[in-house]
């Protein structure tokens, strides 16, 4: 016992929150604050923005290295600050049964309470202080003094393995060196002794490395087999062996193939020579889109994603691919921090909002030529469409996720009647889409008062030039009307303590509709159409499929994504 605290005793923060961190005279850093950490969080900035440091910053939270701190800024040494809330829970675990009598009414006070402490050589901590203007008890003090000291970070501990922007991989002498450097050096050498030696596990390499490669490569290539040989120079060199293409030295190769064999000898090869759990790791991955073609760039950044998710890891990932932006910014667990620099003061901040993603695309000036490389584009009114979609989507084959197997755009209700289709259109005030990216799906409103009013000129022009199996032109008025009776009125009393007989009629507005149970007003639909679809997917369940022709069109557009995504089509 140490004044009241149990010495050996110590607090994890993994039922909690990741304190916020707070970066202070590290090389650009000035001041900057990492509010959270999640499983896989992607950092975008222009070149020297400082990205490396953010790195570099994450290496010294696992393993305490000295040679972060002895790097100056200004004449002042670099200094890492967490901000903790205390909680009571933590406060039970942590204080000793028999001072509670004494001390725990004032420590209670505290609860919720921010308590700063920062992180020296070998992340030895020292309690700064508590955001409140009170004088403590000298027990107090010397209880929040050990217990900052005995509070462990989700990342201290975890082993540190990086990949840099500058990689290869080359053939190399034999060394009894097991380890790769984080631009590649090592990794020809590991293999061939993972390979070669029998009291090393081959399969490893051979069977699981290999199954892991295709998974990436397909359908692009397909390797049946990964074997080392000494070429003519005497020097190690991985080859691959593929159905058409027979034995091929990976030099040969393109940097892609390099790149996704670094990763996977990272993730998969590094852990079982370390003997360790796969959790036990943080990964930090930089640049991984150089040279690769953007399928191929989606296929590896989401099996990044689902390696993180199945391994309970930490991924960091620098980036300037659009691709990554739109992939990572729809889906759990995945964060972004945009890291900016001016003259005076570089800032990060986290990404949160579509429209803050689109400050992302400007910074790194992206055009949009570059974002429409996607595997295909499904082509919707607006944003509430997308969320509907999306949900009609994941109820038939949740497999698909947008912005890795389709990316979806906007054209704007009347802008639709300025675009083309049609390949060979010449006219030169409609924009041919086609040529932007040729694999296309449209969805339109049918519009009209009347089950009777015929389509328009602009709806029929695009279905004739696209085709039937790529347009959904709504059964009824609009997209909202496939949405059952049964799902508004439990929206309604749900979220908005409505409570009536909702009737969606085909060919009426929806918040014509809603206005019929809303006596009071309270809500109107068309102002906020994106915020209520968000809230309206929550109640759909898959048998409101059956509604009108819903089920089929859903079908027909997960046909033609699986097709675009060269994926097989199932039996629905």
């Amino acid at each position: 016992m140490l004044n009241g605290v149990v010495k050996n005793k110590k607090i994890t923060t993994r039922k909690m929150k990741f304190d916020k961190i707070i970066i202070k005279n590290y090389k650009c850093f000035n001041e900057v604050t990492i509010e959270n950490i999640k499983p896989v969080n992607v950092i975008i900035g222009k070149n020297n923005a400082g990205k490396s440091s953010l790195i570099e910053t994450i290496k010294f939270l696992t393993d305490g290295n000295k040679y972060f701190l002895d790097s100056k800024r200004n004449g002042q040494n670099p200094e890492i600050i967490f901000e903790h809330i205390i909680t009571r829970t933590l406060i039970n675990d942590f204080f000793p049964n028999e001072s509670r009598a004494t001390y725990l009414p004032e420590i209670f006070s505290y609860s919720n309470s921010i308590l700063t402490y920062t992180v020296a050589e070998n992340l030895n901590k020292k309690f700064l202080g508590v955001n409140v203007n009170v004088e403590f008890s000298p027990p107090t003090r010397n209880y929040l003094e050990t217990y900052a000291t005995r509070l462990i970070s989700p990342l201290q501990g975890k082993s540190f393995r990086h990949l840099s922007a500058e990689r290869d991989i080359q053939p190399e002498q034999q060394n009894s060196q097991m380890n790769v450097s984080a631009n590649g050096t090592g990794a020809t050498n590991l293999i061939q002794s993972i390979i070669n030696h029998n009291d090393k596990d081959s399969n490893l390499v051979e069977v699981k490395l290999l199954r892991e490669l295709n998974k990436i490569l397909n359908p692009d290539i397909e390797f049946t087999r990964i074997l080392v040989q000494q070429n003519a120079d005497q020097n190690w060199e991985i080859y691959f062996e593929s159905k058409f293409d027979g034995r091929v030295p990976l030099s040969k190769m393109g940097s892609g193939v390099k790149t996704v064999l670094l990763v996977l000898i990272l993730l998969h090869i590094t852990p079982g020579m370390d003997q360790k759990e796969i959790a036990d790791y943080v990964f930090a991955l930089e640049e991984l889109e150089n040279n690769l073609h953007p399928s191929l760039q989606r296929r590896l950044y989401y099996y990044l994603f689902e390696f993180s998710q199945k391994n309970k890891c930490i991924l960091f990932l620098t980036t300037h691919s659009n691709i990554v932006i739109d992939l990572y910014s729809s889906l759990e667990d995945t964060q972004i921090f945009h890291i900016k620099k001016t003259e005076e003061i570089t800032s990060i901040s986290s990404i949160f909002k579509q429209s803050d993603a689109k400050t992302i695309l400007d910074d790194l000036e992206f055009k949009a030529s570059d974002i429409l490389q996607s595997n295909g584009i499904i082509w919707v009114e607006g944003p509430s469409d997308r969320t509907y979609l999306n949900k009609w989507i994941s109820l038939i084959d949740n497999t698909l996720i947008e912005g890795y197997h389709y990316s979806i755009m906007f054209y704007g209700g009347r802008l639709l009647a300025n675009l083309s289709l049609d390949y060979e259109c010449l006219n030169k005030e409609l924009i041919p889409l086609l040529k932007l990216n040729t694999n296309a799906f449209v969805l339109m409103d049918k519009d009209g008062k009347r089950i009777t009013d015929k389509l328009n000129q602009t709806k029929l022009r695009i279905q004739s030039e696209i085709g039937d199996n790529n347009v959904w032109i709504t059964k009824g008025r609009e997209i909202e009307n496939y949405l059952t009776s049964e799902t508004i009125e439990n929206w309604l009393l749900d979220k908005h303590q409505i409570k009536g007989s909702f009737l969606n009629e085909l060919n009426v507005k929806i918040e014509d509709s809603i206005s019929k149970v809303d006596t009071l007003n309270k809500l109107k639909y068309n102002l906020n159409k994106s915020k209520y679809a968000s809230e309206i997917i929550d109640f759909i369940e898959p048998k409101d499929l059956e509604s009108l022709d819903l089920k089929n069109k859903v079908i027909g557009a997960v046909e033609e994504i699986r097709k675009w995504n060269k994926m097989n089509i199932p039996k629905v």
